[in-house]
């Protein structure tokens, strides 16, 4: 595995454990975060943190899983998916992605996902 690799699982492990600090630390002071394309992106910890603390808020059960990735000497790219229930309905919203993440040294300077928002799933099956 290599480091860039290490350091977006160990993002994705801060995230499912809701620890901020930790998820933080991997990332520049002046990451550019683009959470969704079509919206503006978010610029810095500080902005990222309000984000963190909305998802956290409106989001349980969360699974975060990639299942390849590829990548150049500053970024890597990867693609998986993501499921969580949205305690604002209780729908249960899953979507495959893909995210894009630049690096500065070993920290996240820019990172861009890319999905379909509120695709939700069907627990009759």
């Amino acid at each position: 595995m290599t480091d860039k690799m290490k350091i977006v699982n160990a993002l994705r492990d801060a995230n499912l454990s809701k620890n901020h600090q930790a998820f933080l630390s991997h990332l520049t002071d002046d990451i550019e975060y683009y959470y969704h394309m079509s919206s503006r992106p978010l610029i810095g910890k500080a902005w990222v943190q309000k984000f963190l603390s909305k998802y956290d808020s409106i989001t349980s059960d969360v699974i975060w899983r990639i299942d390849r990735h590829a990548e150049t000497d500053d970024a890597l790219l990867v693609e998986g998916y993501e499921e969580y229930t949205d305690t604002r309905t209780g729908d249960r919203i899953a979507h495959p992605y893909m995210g894009v993440f630049e690096f500065n040294g070993d920290k996240v300077c820019k990172w861009r996902d890319y999905f379909e928002m509120h695709q939700k799933t069907d627990d009759t099956k």
